[in-house]
């Protein structure tokens, strides 16, 4: 009682692999597909801004566009996201797929926002409102990659089954064959 405390168990390295079944030969489809909402519906922000600083009508056309491209591969993404979360139990029973749902469809929605903001005129929206919602949209999408990284890279959700690489006594890899 009054000794050492106990020290916790060391953590585990490697989580348990959960294979995507929304796979082409073991390839998971939504990391494929989730690189577009990102890269999209992130790089608003900037489009924005770029429209204010240089008064340039092309870059509020061309945020609109990245708000539909995002929206809709969003959409996409989302739906064969949803396919694994569905059919493996294994990942319902996380509580970072639950967080990753609930932000992408909170996400989605901020993009169907910006859509519908944007569609009668980019150029007008821009100020002051569609600014905030690219903020917005921008933050949620660090927050929801975030999520969606740590169910792969901690929980191994939507990865290939085969252990890593073991290193030697010396600390090296294995040579590639």
């Amino acid at each position: 009682m009054f000794g050492r405390p106990k020290k916790p168990p060391p953590p585990k390295k490697y989580a348990r692999k959960v294979p995507s079944v929304m796979a082409i030969q073991k390839h998971p489809i939504h990391p494929m597909l989730v690189v577009f909402p990102i890269a999209f519906l992130g790089t608003m922000f900037p489009a924005d801004v770029a429209y204010l600083v240089l008064d340039d009508p092309f870059w509020a056309r061309l945020s609109f566009w990245l708000n539909l491209g995002g929206l809709v591969m969003g959409v996409l993404a989302g739906l064969v996201g949803m396919g694994d979360f569905m059919i493996l139990r294994e990942v319902r029973n996380h509580v970072s797929a639950w967080s990753h749902f609930i932000s992408a469809v909170m996400l989605l929605a901020l993009a169907t926002a910006g859509v519908w903001l944007r569609w009668p005129d980019p150029v007008a929206a821009i100020w002051p409102w569609a600014l905030l919602l690219s903020t917005v949209t921008a933050t949620m999408v660090l927050v929801t990659g975030w999520l969606g990284g740590t169910l792969s890279f901690r929980h191994g959700v939507g990865v290939y089954g085969e252990k890593p690489p073991q290193r030697d006594a010396e600390g090296n890899l294995p040579a590639a064959e």
